[in-house]
């Protein structure tokens, strides 16, 4: 009895059919891709700083929108939605099409979240495609001139003497992390009080309201020279050419606390490869440029220039190691 088979010059001739159209599928998508990113931007752009108005991050993200605005011949409009330690606005960016056409500005918060709060709308690795760095620089604590405090040691008598005065101005995890590092260290209780923003939390420990802050340096640069803050440690191994007359902690005998504050890019999960290669390719430009070095410089930002890739796995390390702080300063998720 003969048995039915397929002759197998057709098995081969299907088989390297299938491939072929696999491969033109591919390159189709590829095309389409590079094409895609040829073209843009042909419309303006959207760039959500998660934070409020006035502080480090509004300060940076409208240096950047400058920037691409006028490389790129679009509009790159920046769009406030603080709160939530940055995850208000982060929920909006993944919520909106990989297109390039929304993108994040933000600040480290991003990656001390995961350590702080128990749910986010968002998952921090698969809902982001990290483009571009920005900048860096040291964090520092301000307290209120009212206080009369100029010296951590300064501020740790005064804790002792008044644990319910160590009250603090909190308005992104990072900030909240570094202050919990520092109640840790000194034993003090400290108070913290939250803001949507570190431009209103500077504003009321100026005014008072609260009494020290931790924060970046820029968002401190309203009230520099004005007599309502006084700059008590910098969070950094050494001290920053932006405030060479600032002690670090380490002078003042707490060598175990370092905090410094960065900023980057980030759009939607599953933007195009061609896309993100422009993106990256246009903000490192920026960076280099000598107006962008001034203006980040004066407001006492570092440029800091890495690739996607480099982006990415360094969100993954820091996520890691301030679950590690956290965990270490005994600070629970809320």
């Amino acid at each position: 009895m003969n048995t039915p088979h397929t002759p197998l010059p057709f098995l081969y001739q299907r088989r390297n059919l299938l491939a072929t159209l696999a491969a033109l599928a591919c390159l189709g998508t590829a095309t389409h891709a590079g094409a895609q990113a040829a073209a843009y931007p042909n419309k303006p752009v959207q760039l959500i700083v998660a934070a409020a108005p006035g502080g480090g991050t509004d300060a940076i993200g409208r240096v950047l929108g400058d920037a691409l605005t006028a490389s790129l011949k679009q509009p790159f409009v920046v769009v406030n939605r603080a709160g939530a330690s940055g995850a208000i606005g982060s929920e909006m960016l993944v919520r909106s099409p990989a297109d390039g056409y929304t993108l994040l500005v933000l600040q480290n918060g991003h990656t001390v979240n995961p350590a702080t709060m128990k749910k986010l709308p968002y998952d921090t690795f698969n809902d982001f495609t990290p483009i571009a760095t920005l900048g860096r620089s040291p964090l520092v604590l301000v307290g209120g001139a009212q206080l009369g405090v100029k010296t951590f040691k300064d501020l740790t008598e005064m804790g002792k003497r008044t644990p319910t005065s160590m009250s603090f101005g909190s308005a992104e995890a990072s900030t909240r992390l570094a202050t919990e590092m520092l109640a840790g260290a000194t034993g003090l209780p400290m108070v913290p009080v939250s803001y949507k923003g570190t431009g209103p939390a500077m504003t009321d420990v100026a005014g008072g309201h609260v009494n020290f802050s931790v924060t970046t340096i820029a968002s401190t640069l309203p009230m520099r020279g004005s007599g309502k803050v006084n700059y008590i440690a910098v969070l950094s191994p050494q001290r920053t050419p932006f405030l060479p007359e600032v002690p670090t902690l380490a002078e003042q005998g707490f060598p175990n606390i370092e905090a410094s504050g960065w900023w980057g890019v980030l759009g939607p999960a599953n933007m195009p490869k061609p896309l993100v290669q422009k993106l990256n390719a246009a903000i490192q430009a920026a960076l280099g440029d000598a107006e962008v070095k001034k203006r980040l410089a004066n407001l006492s930002i570092e440029p800091w220039s890495a690739t996607p890739e480099e982006f990415d796995k360094f969100i993954h390390r820091e996520v890691d190691l301030n679950i590690k702080l956290a965990k270490k300063a005994g600070l629970e998720p809320e």
